[in-house]
């Protein structure tokens, strides 16, 4: 008898509150717009609209679809944070780098609220991490002293530990590429201990190739982090004659395949880039992030496909 008494209630209080819908005010009728505040609307469209068409004509990015160019590169800039000069004309250029950012750097949090600053034109950011090279005594001197380095000794648990604080002092950072680390990248024991944090994070892997020894892409693949490799080092002679001839190289190349080029930077870089690639533009090869490297020309190496060394030698890092 409970249970039938509140269906009843339960009932009444349904045809109630469907009366009292019934019963309410229909809600007023939007207001209408007149002609003058239609027009005063469109004139506001219209003015945006023609701002943002000559912000891209003036100032945006010089692009390229992927599939209307004649090649595909990516240009990486590493060694971010150690001065801001050169970093604001390599961001001045009109095509879509992407920039490295060392985490003990003395500019790095500054260096990445100006690639963050402008939501129109936007650039990857990776973390330049430091790893152990050959030569120990480089890790000492200059701006490298002021780095925490992955070193060969540390156990699995430091390596993780010591790359996780370098990614809080990135935090922006969409994937790890390595300063120096002739050494480290080719323990292939610590190669593999690093991934796991890589792959949970969602980040990639850019081996710098500083080694033609580097387990780096080899560990990145057996842990399911996407990864690719350097093709070109713009710089590894700082005469401008010389990176203009690499810039031709990776040219020539990008016509066969997506290529990833590294640079560090330099005055000389930013005159042969702003007078470059311009006139690669016009040739058809476009400038793309490495992101999108990544995602349209995956490189995946295996058992099958080894991971082959770049023939430009930066192995003194």
């Amino acid at each position: 008898m409970r249970e039938r008494g509140s269906e009843v209630s339960l009932a009444l209080w349904c045809v109630a509150a469907g009366g009292l819908f019934l019963a309410a005010p229909r809600p007023p009728e939007p207001p209408g717009t007149t002609a003058e505040e239609e027009a005063i609307f469109q004139r506001t469209v219209d003015q945006t609209v023609e701002k943002t068409r000559r912000w891209q004509a003036e100032r945006g990015d010089w692009t390229i679809p992927w599939d209307e160019a004649e090649g595909h590169m990516a240009i990486l800039i590493d060694d971010v944070g150690r001065e801001l000069h050169l970093l604001g004309q390599l961001q001045a250029l009109r095509f879509q780098l992407s920039f490295s950012v060392l985490p003990g750097a003395v500019y790095a949090p500054g260096a990445q609220l100006r690639l963050r600053a402008d939501r129109r034109r936007h650039r990857d950011v990776l973390l330049h991490l430091p790893c152990e090279p050959q030569d120990a005594a480089k890790m000492l001197v200059g701006p490298d002293a002021d780095e925490s380095f992955l070193r060969v000794g540390d156990s699995p648990e430091q390596l993780r530990e010591a790359l996780e604080h370098a990614l809080r002092r990135v935090p922006g950072a969409v994937g790890v590429n390595n300063h120096m680390g002739s050494r480290l990248t080719a323990d292939r024991a610590a190669m593999d201990a690093l991934m796991p944090v890589l792959r949970e994070r969602g980040l990639f892997f850019l081996d710098s190739w500083t080694t033609p020894d580097s387990q780096g892409q080899a560990a990145a693949a057996a842990a399911g982090v996407e990864t690719v490799g350097r093709d070109i080092f713009l710089v590894h002679d700082p005469e401008p004659a010389a990176i203009l001839a690499q810039l031709a190289e990776a040219a020539r190349r990008a016509r066969n395949r997506p290529v990833v080029v590294l640079a560090h930077p330099s005055q000389a870089l930013v005159d042969v880039l702003k007078e470059g690639l311009p006139r690669l533009h016009d040739e058809g090869i476009g400038v793309y992030p490495v992101r999108e490297i990544l995602a349209r020309a995956p490189r995946s190496g295996g058992a099958n496909e080894p991971f082959n060394p770049p023939k430009t030698d930066i192995s003194a890092q």
